[in-house]
């Protein structure tokens, strides 16, 4: 139920912007560590984003058959220098109105704080786990979504199974 709330409400944000500017075709970048110390895992993410945003355009239902075009950018995972000038390029340049991506924690964290927030431009996550990215008092404007739940959360989940199935040791 909130990731349906999360994508309606990026959904919205996106919408509204193309329909402000008139545009037919949305860009959306897509900024993961094509090069670097996850470059395995990546590909998938960006197939899958790219296939979501095919779906979108292909059913012709996106405000009265606009499409979505997605501009790939590597974040390199570990370079935030680098993850923050492809997502001023994606923006300023290529005119992307959303992105998905980061990755890697650090590179999500310096694309939102130096370039997505003050931009006004939505971003979405698929990896970034960083307690950190959980911001609130609304400091993300309400831009910053993730698919992935925090390591935070992912610690209070695993002990809570662990404690259901009667396991008292573990071991690492």
């Amino acid at each position: 139920m909130k990731k349906m709330l999360a994508a309606s409400v990026a959904s919205a944000f996106i919408a509204g912007t193309a329909l402000s500017s008139g545009q037919s075709e949305i860009k959306i970048g897509i900024i993961v560590g094509l090069t670097g110390p996850i470059e395995s895992l990546t590909p998938q993410m960006a197939d899958g984003a790219e296939l979501a945003m095919k779906e979108v355009s292909d059913s012709g239902l996106l405000l009265g058959g606009s499409t979505v075009t997605p501009v790939r950018g590597d974040s390199t995972c570990i370079d935030s220098g680098a993850a923050t000038s492809v997502a001023e390029q994606q923006i300023t340049s290529e005119g992307v109105k959303a992105i998905v991506g980061g990755d890697c924690s650090g590179v999500t964290g310096a694309i939102l704080e130096n370039v997505a927030l003050p931009n006004g431009i939505v971003m979405v996550s698929p990896s970034a786990t960083s307690p950190g990215l959980s911001h609130q008092n609304n400091e993300d404007n309400g831009l910053f979504f993730r698919t992935a739940p925090s390591d935070a959360r992912q610690g209070v989940v695993m002990t809570e199974v662990l404690m259901e199935l009667g396991i008292s040791e573990v071991a690492v």
